[in-house]
């Protein structure tokens, strides 16, 4: 064996070793990963990004398709004018890549890191062999593209029922509920906030502006400060 080959063989072994150390001490990738065939582990690859450093382009056609291993990633829509509308946000276990795995597709959406990530590289052929001849992998697959579905028509129904000012609201409420902290504070400028609800900056700054006259939030730059949460959740209500 010349030395190029061992060092490859070097290279497998220690990126399988790798891979399987992160699977046994993550219970959620270890039921994904589980029954994943050898040929294809080791074939995959770790792969570790800063915030904003990973992205891929809508429009664009790739040949890998990842795994999220932690980290959050946000997808968008960006419009001819590159203006960009939040859909989703994606965190472990979610896939990067699998609605364009097929016929060669370009990206329908785009994706960015909004803090640091660890993903699991895969080749697009390979992922497609992998749910093909897993059927533990195939079951997950079908599950998480149900949820999936399922949260995108959710979404698609509360753009089209609920008022700007009850989204808004529901966002600020949902944000502060959902924190492990005593946190009453959003991280999220108004840009920001804009691209979340699809509606320009203009429109969301007037809701947030009105809201802070009845001293519901104060803002600043790239927060918004909770000071009255029920008013917030009587202002939902008031709008149905």
């Amino acid at each position: 064996m010349n030395l190029n080959n061992v060092a490859k063989t070097s290279e497998i072994i220690a990126n399988i070793t790798q891979i399987c150390e992160y699977i046994e001490k993550d219970s959620k990738i270890y039921e994904i990963m589980k029954s994943c065939p050898y040929e294809l582990l080791r074939k995959m690859k770790l792969r570790e990004f800063k915030a904003n450093e990973f992205v891929r382009n809508q429009d664009e056609i790739y040949q890998t398709m990842f795994i999220v291993l932690g980290g959050e990633l946000d997808i968008y829509v960006e419009s001819e004018n590159g203006k960009k509308y939040y859909l989703n946000t994606y965190r472990k276990g979610c896939y990067i890549g699998e609605l364009e795995m097929f016929e060669n597709r370009p990206y329908v959406s785009r994706v960015e890191a909004k803090t640091d990530v660890r993903l699991l590289e895969i080749e697009k052929e390979d992922f497609i062999r992998w749910v093909q001849t897993d059927r533990n992998m195939n079951d997950y697959f079908i599950k998480t593209l149900c949820e999936s579905s399922y949260a995108l028509c959710r979404n698609m129904g509360n753009n089209t029922l609920y008022s700007l000012t009850q989204r808004i609201c529901q966002y600020l409420v949902s944000s502060v509920g959902a924190t492990t902290k005593s946190e009453n504070f959003v991280e999220i400028s108004s840009e920001e906030l804009a691209e979340r609800m699809a509606v320009t900056q203009r429109s969301v700054n007037r809701v947030l502006q009105k809201l802070r006259e009845a001293e519901m939030i104060e803002i600043t730059k790239k927060k918004i400060i909770v000071n009255d949460l029920d008013g917030l959740v009587l202002q939902i209500e008031k709008e149905n």
